[in-house]
């Protein structure tokens, strides 16, 4: 069940993109200071990220996924700002990482960045925003 769970929470985001795609619509929230929908993942979902830093990369970049709290109105600011996520696959293109079980996380929104680092410089590009759910909470069932 848990499998299941999070093949539906597989989440593709492509720089430059406001919107990121989601499996399941169900765990997209609206963006109440926008109106843009914000995909929601509980900590543990494995999410993909796709863009032109990752196309252009050498074999031996260091890539790093780096979560950035973006509080939006009505959310709580935890102590800390950014978190980078670990367990990253990269391939051509695209680079997989876990959400992190981090309590500062839950039920709070954050910015996706990817930085890709080489013996040439750096690149990087912005995924937007996602929801992370609370832990803590009971799952709804789809």
């Amino acid at each position: 069940m848990r499998e299941e769970h999070r093949m539906r929470n597989l989440l593709t985001c492509l720089a430059g993109v406001t919107a990121l795609a989601i499996a399941g619509p169900a765990f997209a929230a609206a963006d109440s200071a926008g109106g843009s929908m914000v995909p929601t993942v509980v900590p543990g979902d494995d999410i993909a990220i796709a863009c032109d830093a990752l196309v252009r990369r050498a074999d031996n970049s260091d890539v790093r996924v780096v979560l950035t709290i973006s509080a939006l109105p009505g959310e709580n600011k935890p102590g800390i700002k950014r978190v980078m996520a670990t367990n990253e696959e990269v391939t051509k293109g695209a680079v997989r990482v876990r959400v992190p079980t981090v309590s500062a996380l839950d039920d709070q929104t954050v910015n996706l960045d990817v930085y890709v680092v080489d013996e040439n410089g750096s690149q990087s590009c912005n995924a937007g925003p996602v929801k992370i759910a609370d832990q803590n909470q009971p799952k709804k069932k789809s």
